[in-house]
C-alpha cells in the first residue's frame, strides 16, 4: 500500500490516522472547467489527495493547488497501466490515514464510470463516500454539436448504451433501439466498434441512410462532428480522434440549425 509520509495537515500523525477521511466521486464533466459544478470545483479545490483519470483536462488538473497530492490512475483504451482493484486499494490506503480524498471522473462517475463499483467498495470498507453528479457526455456531447438528444416531431425519448460489454466484448443488445419511432440512441465506447456496429446494425435491417453523428473531444478546442449515415459509419470513423459518441436517430437532421457549443471542424459522409 502506498504510504504518506508528511500529512498537509497540522495534526499529529497519531490523531490523524485514528480517523479515516471522506472519500468524494467527483463528475468533472466533458472537460471545459466552467461546466464543473460549483460542488465539484470546490471538493477539487479542498480535498488533500486527488486520483485523477486519463480524461481529466489540464484546465480542470490547473485547479488543483499546488500542495495537493496528485496522483494519475488513468486506463486509457488498450494501456490499462492501473488495475480497478489497485485504484480502489489506492483510495482506501489514503482515506485511511484521514486524508479527504478526490476521485476526479470524466462525465458523471455513475454513467459508465464505474462509480458504483468504487463507492460499494468502500462503503463496503467503511468509509463516508459521497457522489458528485457530473454532466455527462451522453447528453451534453450531443447537445454541443447542436443535436438535442430529444425534440418535438423527431424524438420523444432516448437511451445511453455502451458499446462494451465486460472483458471487452461487443456489445449488441441496444440495437433494436434503433427501430424504436421517434427514438434517439446515444452509444458511449463505440468508436473503435463502429465497423462492427454498422455491420450489426445493417444485418438487423436498420436503413442504410438512416441518419447518424459521431461528436468527438465535446466542448474542448479539438470538438470535432462527422454527420453521417449507419452506411457511412466505418469510413467516417477513421477521421475521428476520440473521445466520442455516436448519436443515432432523426435528431440529427437538426445538425446546422441549432446552437453549437463553439466552432468545430465537421464532415459530412
Amino acid at each position: 500500500m502506498t504510504k504518506i509520509l508528511k500529512s498537509n495537515s497540522a495534526e499529529t500523525n497519531e490523531t490523524f490516522s485514528a480517523r479515516k477521511g471522506k472519500v468524494y466521486l467527483v463528475g468533472c464533466g466533458l472537460g471545459d472547467a466552467e461546466q464543473l459544478t460549483l460542488k465539484a470545483y470546490r471538493i477539487i479545490r479542498e480535498a488533500q489527495i486527488v486520483l485523477y483519470d486519463h480524461l481529466i483536462t489540464d484546465e480542470i488538473l490547473a485547479l488543483i493547488p499546488s500542495q495537493t497530492r496528485k496522483i494519475y490512475v488513468g486506463k486509457p483504451k488498450n494501456c490499462h497501466s492501473i488495475s480497478q482493484e489497485r485504484i480502489n486499494a489506492l483510495i482506501a490506503d489514503y482515506a485511511s490515514q484521514g486524508f479527504s480524498v478526490a476521485r476526479l471522473k470524466s462525465g458523471d462517475p455513475y454513467i459508465f464510470g464505474r462509480g458504483a463499483e468504487e463507492a460499494l467498495y468502500l462503503g463496503e470498507q467503511g468509509y463516508q463516500v459521497e457522489i458528485i453528479a457530473g454532466i455527462s457526455s451522453s447528453v451534453a456531447g450531443p447537445a454541443c454539436a447542436g443535436i438535442p438528444p430529444t425534440a418535438r416531431g423527431y424524438a420523444s425519448s432516448f437511451s445511453v448504451v455502451s458499446a462494451h460489454l465486460k472483458d471487452a466484448k461487443f456489445n449488441t443488445d441496444w440495437l433494436p433501439l434503433l427501430k424504436v419511432p421517434n427514438h434517439t440512441t446515444v452509444v458511449l465506447m463505440g468508436l473503435s466498434l463502429a465497423g462492427a456496429i454498422r455491420k450489426a446494425a445493417l444485418q438487423s435491417g436498420v436503413p442504410k441512410d438512416f441518419p447518424v453523428a459521431i461528436v468527438a473531444n465535446a466542448s474542448r478546442p479539438e470538438q470535432q462532428s462527422v454527420i453521417t449515415t449507419v452506411s457511412g459509419l466505418a469510413k467516417a470513423a477513421k477521421n475521428v480522434q476520440g473521445p466520442a459518441v455516436i448519436v443515432f436517430g432523426d435528431v440529427v437532421k437538426l445538425y446546422g440549425k441549432l446552437p453549437q457549443y463553439q466552432l468545430q471542424q465537421v464532415s459530412f459522409y
